[in-house]
């Protein structure tokens, strides 16, 4: 076992304080006969959580000193606190103070691997690693009996882009979207940010239930990367007022069925199950959004089983989620109250599950993560519903269908009406890592992607299935403020008359898309055989390639965009555990779906791009 002698000389020098204090205690009591007082030091492991009341009770009445400091090691190895490699080697029996004979005779310790340069693991974020009942090595240990560890990062960064995306909406933003979402003016609108509020901050959490084989975890974790403050107060300061934001919330239950079989629940706000595989990049905001990475997250329940034999483990999992479509028509009010509100109008959930197929790809090469092949499916339904009050109400000749002909849209549907559409992904993954590469890949397809941040950031479009349309003035707004048209069949437009057909409502048709991104990782310091203890032990590249594509034609009765490429190189040196400098250089390339139909630099335009580079630095902890 290997022995960490930091820890065992913080432990000797947290030992060698208690007797002290408790030597210096038990002379001052023999002095005045008091009575035992407890040492502070314990009273502060117990304000700490570390130690219980009772605890602290027990070590009161120790007899010595000596005994008292065994008694606190002891309790802090049963709760994990030191390992026990550091309390043997803290407190082993000399040979020469006990019967030789029952002395177990010395196993010769299997010899240590020879240390190297740990391979690229990818990123994942829903791993597939079975938790074991306490193990969570806590720092803070709840009065509740739950145990919490803290993590997160600081990252400050520089951004300089030679081109914007456009438009008064998106035209400044700190992180890469598609271009030509707007007019930039006279120039590309090239821009200088620094970046500070991608500082994220986490807990996991354990609880660990008496006489139970149940393990019971959960995560919670937010960051400053939401909107800035509109507040009087800091109204003018507000570029610096990034609001903090949820990311993670959920709790998990795992145990085993008929004692040998891996299940878990899992309840709250997790990663989308399409979501397994990220680009490894330092820009983290948005995470190559419209140029191919294909995330989310988002409410769910998810379950999942997992088969293993030897390394061979296979997962599938299933989950219901709260359908989204991410609507671009809500107003910030509706924003701010209800988030989205299509998919829930559905009632129905989205349902979404994956397979997940891990394996090492060699036995004999040391720190390599084993490799993973996933495939995943996501299915949900959108329901728009235009009330009464919102359709119009112009006589339009020749209709039929409601109590007195000629009809209105509102005279056909006095209730008001309603149209849904169906939101299909569907993902196929891999992540091999070698110890000179590591490649990710993935590849998705499917409709309506604009809330995985997918096909050209599309939903969907109106199709009036042929019949002859009756105009903007006929239109109508749903609730969450989508410009649904009307038609009939066989119908004339100069003058306007259904010729004895009824109205009829568009179909609304999901936008079709796929993409995908490649990515080869490159550990430097292990390629060029750098020593795993010394200074450039923390080299890493990253080169990727990102594409994002829509049918363009359904594009062009979208937003207008056709595909969006993404390629990246990131330079990565690792100075110790808590700090990275980075330093990442992007080409980002935007396509329009109609030939000069966006505008660029105030011009007709079908293709623009831009260089982005970002350098900074990540502190852990």
């Amino acid at each position: 076992m290997r022995i960490r002698p930091f820890r065992i000389l913080m432990f000797l020098l947290v030992c060698s304080l208690v007797t002290v204090a408790w030597s210096q205690t038990a002379l001052a009591q023999q002095r005045t006969g008091d009575t035992p007082a407890v040492n502070p030091l314990v009273r502060m492991l117990q304000a700490k959580g570390i130690l219980t009341a009772d605890e602290v009770t027990q070590l009161a009445q120790a007899s010595s000193a000596s005994d008292a400091d065994q008694r606190l090691a002891k309790l802090l190895l049963m709760k994990g606190v030191i390992s026990q490699a550091d309390y043997d080697q803290t407190y082993r029996v000399p040979v020469n103070n006990v019967n030789v004979a029952s002395v177990a005779p010395a196993r010769t310790p299997p010899p240590e691997e020879p240390k190297v340069v740990p391979a690229m693991t990818p990123l994942r974020v829903l791993p597939i690693d079975v938790p074991k009942q306490g193990g969570l090595i806590p720092d803070i240990k709840l009065g509740s009996g739950a145990s919490m560890k803290l993590y997160g990062f600081f990252k400050a960064s520089a951004v300089e882009d030679t081109a914007s995306s456009g438009g008064a909406t998106f035209g400044s933003n700190d992180f890469p979207l598609p271009l030509l979402l707007g007019d930039t003016g006279p120039t590309s609108d090239p821009q200088f940010h620094v970046k500070a509020r991608s500082f994220r901050v986490g807990s996991q959490f354990e609880w660990v239930p008496k006489n139970s084989n149940l393990v019971l975890t959960g995560r919670v974790e937010a960051d400053y990367e939401g909107d800035f403050t509109n507040a009087n107060s800091v109204n003018i300061s507000s570029v610096r007022n990034g609001q903090f934001r949820t990311r993670l919330a959920w709790a998990r239950l795992d145990t085993k069925l008929r004692g040998s079989l891996p299940w878990f629940a899992e309840f709250g706000q997790d990663w989308a199950l399409y979501s397994s595989s990220l680009p490894a990049l330092y820009e983290t905001t948005g995470t190559a959004i419209g140029m191919g990475a294909l995330w989310e997250r988002v409410p769910m329940f998810r379950t999942g089983v997992q088969f293993h034999s030897g390394d061979l483990k296979i997962q599938p999992e299933f989950a219901i989620v709260l359908p989204v479509a991410g609507s671009a028509g809500l107003t910030d009010e509706q924003r701010a109250r209800f988030g989205d509100r299509v998919g829930a109008e559905s009632n129905q959930p989205a349902l979404e599950s994956r397979i997940v197929l891990q394996f090492p790809l060699s036995h004999s090469w040391q720190a390599v993560a084993p490799a993973q092949l996933i495939v995943s499916g996501h299915h949900a339904r959108m329901n728009e519903i235009l009330p009464a009050s919102a359709l119009p109400n112009n006589v339009i000749a020749g209709t039929t269908g409601c109590a007195t002909p000629p009809c209105s849209v509102l005279t056909t549907f006095p209730q008001g009406v309603q149209v849904g559409n169906p939101q299909n992904i569907w993902t196929a993954e891999a992540q091999l890592p070698t110890p000179w590469v590591t490649w990710v890949t993935k590849y998705y397809s499917g409709d309506d992607m604009r809330f995985p941040f997918g096909g050209q950031l599309n939903d969907v479009f109106a199709d009036l299935n042929g019949t002859t349309s009756l105009g903007a003035a006929n239109a109508a707004l749903s609730f969450s403020g989508r410009s649904i048209p009307f038609g009939c069949a066989g119908g004339t437009v100069a003058p306007l008359n259904c010729n004895g057909s009824p109205i009829t409502i568009a179909s609304l048709r999901p936008i079709r898309g796929e993409g995908g991104f490649s990515e080869l990782s490159f550990p430097l310091s292990r390629i060029f055989h750098a020593n795993p203890s010394g200074h450039n032990a923390g080299w890493m590249l990253h080169v990727a390639y990102g594409t994002d594509r829509a049918i363009a034609r359904d594009s062009r009765k979208g937003n207008g965009l056709a595909r969006t490429d993404l390629d990246t190189a990131s330079l990565t040196y690792k100075v110790n555990a808590w700090m990275s400098i980075i330093d990442e250089v992007s080409y980002i390339d935007t396509r329009a779906a109609n030939h000069g139909g966006k505008t660029f630099r105030g011009l007709p335009a079908t293709q623009a791009h831009s260089w982005r580079n970002e350098f900074g630095t990540i502190f852990t902890f």
